[in-house]
């Protein structure tokens, strides 16, 4: 008897832990590994030619269907000038690809002012976004990211080759490769000519950020 109540106590609480079970967990598994707040500054103290940089990834939108991330890059010096914001969705491509969409924000003057307000700090609450709609954002088109799973806890992930245009004269396209794991998120972004000759980014390896939060 009392273990046909234990039996039923478990079974009652698996079912209560999996009222939303996850569909897709290499894809859940990804997104959990991207959130966070992340810091290249021990590269940055090694190697001065690398600037030290700050990357946080927020969740957003979780109402919306699919994986909706909030990006942003930012000098971790002086006036923590934003060098970049970019909304994300990650979704299945195929059985073992998943696929990252950039969007650019091209309605931005409320939101960047609820981001600019010191009550928020440097990391924005995703309620905050609540008012952005997809109207509000652009495709970067041809720009998506492919990621491969590597390991249980590493992903990586690449743009295809010059697909990804880009609005600075002498650049053609651009290509990046991600590398995504426990503590650090590694981001290495080139740009070509049609030659095929890398004329912009690091020569020597890719930025690397440490998680310093979750």
């Amino acid at each position: 008897m009392r273990q046909l109540l234990l039996i039923i106590f478990l079974s009652t609480l698996l079912s209560s832990c999996n009222s939303n079970p996850v569909k897709d967990l290499e894809l859940h598994n990804l997104v959990a590994l991207l959130i966070g707040e992340f810091s290249n500054k021990e590269q940055a103290e090694n190697d001065s030619s690398f600037a030290h940089l700050n990357l946080i990834n927020i969740r957003i939108w979780k109402d919306k269907p699919g994986y909706w991330i909030y990006s942003e890059v930012s000098d971790a010096k002086g006036d923590h000038y934003v060098y970049n914001q970019t909304i994300l969705n990650y979704e299945r491509l195929d059985s073992s690809t998943i696929k990252s969409t950039s969007y650019k924000i091209i309605s931005v003057k409320d939101h960047t002012t609820d981001l600019d307000n010191p009550e928020f700090s440097s990391k924005p609450s995703p309620e905050l976004f609540d008012r952005l709609t997809l109207d509000s954002l652009k495709m970067k088109t041809g720009c998506q990211v492919y990621f491969k799973k590597k390991t249980s806890t590493i992903y990586s992930g690449k743009t295809g080759k010059g697909s990804c245009n880009n609005n600075i004269d002498y650049i053609d396209y651009i290509m990046s490769t991600y590398v995504v794991s426990k503590s650090k998120i590694s981001i290495w972004t080139k740009g070509y000519n049609n030659s095929g000759k890398q004329v912009w980014g690091k020569i020597k390896g890719p930025y690397k950020y440490k998680r310093i939060s979750n």
